[in-house]
C-alpha cells in the first residue's frame, strides 16, 4: 500500500490497518519543496544524469516501512557491506515510478535511533538476480542479527542507477563511494530535517 500526502504525521488508526509488511508513505510538504539538495555524478553523460536527477528527485521524500528477511547472503561474506533486505511484498509496493538505483537517507530497525544509510534498489546486474530487491546498508554497527525486524526508511536522495561492473573489487569500490557521497550529502541541514519526521517516532504494531 502506498500513501501519499502532504501530512507530517501519521494517523494512529490508519497504522493499525495498513497491513504492517509494508507502509509507504510520501511526507513532502511545503518546507521541504525548496530543498537545497547537491548531487554527484558517477556519470559520462552529464546531462542525462542531471535530467534523471530531476525526474528521481521529484518522486522523494519516500517513507517505507518493512520486515528484514535474509537476503542473498553476499553484504557481508563477499562485500563486507552487510545490508538489511525488505520483503518480496514490501518491494512491489514500491511505486513503479521509482526508478532502479542506489540512493541515500535515513534508516530505523525497531526502537534503535535513526542512522544514515544506502539504499539500492533493483535486479544487481554484476549478480544477474531474478528478482527486484531493496538492500539498505545501514551505516551503523548492530551487535545482533536484524532478521524478523522492523526496518523504517526515508528515501532522500537519489546518487546513480543501477550497473554492471568487470570486477568484484570495481563493485565494491563503487559501492564505498557511494557511501561517502551519502554521509557527505546526509550532513546537509535539508537532508538532516528529514531524520526527524515523525515517521520515525510513530509507533508500528505488527497484525
Amino acid at each position: 500500500m502506498i500513501v501519499n500526502g502532504f501530512s507530517r504525521k501519521l494517523s494512529s488508526n490508519l497504522i493499525k490497518a495498513i497491513p504492517q509488511s509494508f507502509i509507504s508513505c510520501n511526507h513532502r510538504n511545503p518546507l521541504n519543496r525548496k530543498a537545497n539538495v547537491k548531487f554527484y555524478s558517477n556519470s559520462n553523460n552529464n546531462g542525462e544524469y542531471l535530467k534523471n536527477i530531476s525526474k528521481m528527485q521529484k518522486q522523494l521524500p519516500i517513507y517505507a516501512c518493512g520486515e528484514i528477511v535474509r537476503g542473498f547472503g553476499r553484504g557481508s561474506k563477499e562485500l563486507g557491506i552487510p545490508t538489511a533486505n525488505m520483503s518480496l511484498e514490501a518491494v512491489k509496493a514500491l511505486p513503479d515510478s521509482l526508478q532502479t538505483g542506489v540512493y541515500y537517507g535515513w534508516a530505523k530497525v525497531n526502537d534503535s535511533d535513526v542512522h544514515k544509510m544506502v539504499l539500492s534498489i533493483g535486479w544487481n546486474p554484476f549478480y544477474n538476480n531474478k528478482e527486484k530487491s531493496v538492500e539498505t546498508h545501514i551505516l551503523h554497527e548492530f551487535k545482533c542479527d536484524l532478521y524478523g525486524r522492523t526496518l523504517k526508511i526515508c528515501i532522500v536522495g537519489y546518487l546513480r542507477p543501477e550497473q554492471n561492473f568487470d570486477s568484484l573489487e570495481a563493485l565494491i569500490e563503487t559501492i564505498n563511494s557511494d557511501i561517502d557521497q551519502a554521509k557527505t550529502l546526509l550532513d546537509s541541514v535539508d537532508s538532516k530535517q528529514f531524520k526527524e519526521n515523525s515517521f520515525f517516532k510513530e509507533t508500528i504494531e505488527k497484525s
